[in-house]
């Protein structure tokens, strides 16, 4: 396990990147409006906290996505980045994943960072209503972001 900081970066109206920096590699995940990536994030980091031993978020870029699956969760949690070509069909959905990463992370490190990306997409959105506006209209995911700043 190894120190790592996650970053969300917004783009073009609807599209943004998700970014993992660890000391040696950098793993960049394009995402767009068609889902709430950030939500499903903040939803697995909020799962993992409340003692879940397993979570799953996706980002959706159509027709693609990407998911990230948390496994064995106590202190360090399993977590692999599955690239998938096609999550809108039926017959294609869950086939070919691409692994872009695995390993294994701090839980509380994980959830922290979290915490503190959502803080920044707020700040460099300009707030709620501007993070809905380029989203697609999603609201942000306030109600996640209150869950993880509990202690």
């Amino acid at each position: 396990m190894g120190d790592f900081s996650l970053d969300w970066i917004m783009g073009q109206p609807g599209s943004a990147e998700f970014v993992v920096k660890f000391p040696q590699e950098v793993i960049e995940v394009h995402t767009t409006y068609v889902g709430d990536g950030l939500g499903s994030i903040m939803k697995a980091a909020n799962d993992l906290r409340l003692g879940s031993s397993s979570a799953i978020a996706f980002l959706p870029a159509e027709p693609g996505g990407t998911c990230l699956f948390f496994a064995g969760a106590s202190e360090e949690a399993y977590l692999q980045i599955v690239q998938f070509a096609d999550m809108q069909s039926e017959s294609g959905r869950w086939s070919g994943g691409i692994l872009r990463w695995h390993g294994r992370v701090g839980v509380s490190q994980f959830i922290r960072g979290v915490m503190l990306m959502a803080e920044g997409v707020l700040v460099q959105c300009g707030g709620t209503d501007a993070y809905s506006k380029t989203w697609g209209g999603i609201p942000f995911p306030a109600s996640e972001l209150d869950i993880l700043r509990r202690e």
